[in-house]
């Protein structure tokens, strides 16, 4: 399970490993690069992933475990809304990973994530951390292993173990916790939608806010409108409890599984 997905990560470093050796400082040539060779290795991983999974779908066809005319349908304006869902959701996630760094040391984290991002436009962070790589990541961690999770045990579970996995992968406790929460929330709404773009579009969302909030908030704040800022947080809190409970009826209305 996610073999593939492992090694296109081990071809991915390698090629880093190989700038690094020919620039005249590896650790700048890492950092500089970092970001869209990751972006291109998770292109990589889309590859194999959509040809496991598109072989897992046909078995589940065939075997009767989802019926034959395949997964929902989501109309543009519910898109739209998963989106907003997953910006709701990275908000509320990193007020709380604020709150577990006064517990725990995240020095080398955020010091890492400063060299990483420092001096990149927004406009390439947005394509390659903002939608390749949730793209990359969905199909992995929803489409293959909650998926064949949830071939074998209950939608809590599955949504549960893939989603402690997903953080797991991010490699340091305050993200895996963020992480893990995020990722069993995405595969709880793929299972109440019932279609695949789901969880991509709410992963995508969670990105895309993660990278552009700071910059929204810095300008609020430097206008002194930071009633504005409580007036964003209210409207995604608004947003993420009124979209659960909005595909969590449709979940249950639909009453079986699709995917």
């Amino acid at each position: 399970m996610g073999i593939h997905f492992l090694i296109a990560q081990i071809l991915g470093g390698a090629l880093m490993l190989f700038l690094m050796g020919r620039a005249g400082n590896g650790q700048d040539a890492y950092y500089d690069n970092a970001i869209w060779l990751t972006g291109v290795t998770g292109i990589c991983t889309m590859i194999p992933a959509l040809f496991f999974f598109r072989r897992d779908y046909a078995a589940r066809k065939s075997t009767g475990v989802i019926p034959k005319n395949g997964q929902q349908h989501i109309s543009a304006g519910e898109g739209i809304w998963l989106f907003f869902t997953g910006a709701a959701l990275a908000q509320f996630g990193n007020i709380l990973m604020a709150f577990l760094m006064l517990f725990f040391d995240s020095s080398e984290y955020q010091e890492t994530m400063s060299m990483l991002t420092d001096g990149k436009s927004l406009a390439m962070m947005i394509f390659w951390m903002g939608i390749v790589a949730p793209a990359a990541e969905e199909m992995v961690f929803r489409w293959l292993i909650y998926l064949r999770l949830r071939d074998y045990t209950r939608m809590l579970w599955a949504a549960v173990i893939s989603g402690a996995i997903f953080g797991i992968y991010h490699g340091n406790l305050v993200q895996a916790i963020y992480a893990g929460i995020l990722g069993t929330v995405f595969a709880y709404i793929l299972e109440m939608t019932g279609n695949l773009m789901s969880s991509v579009l709410l992963h995508i969302g969670a990105n895309v806010w993660s990278l552009i909030y700071p910059e929204i908030a810095v300008r609020l704040l430097d206008t002194s409108a930071q009633f504005l800022i409580l007036a964003w947080i209210g409207l995604l809190l608004l947003i993420l409890v009124t979209g659960l409970l909005y595909f969590t009826e449709k979940g249950r209305k639909r009453g079986k599984r699709s995917i």
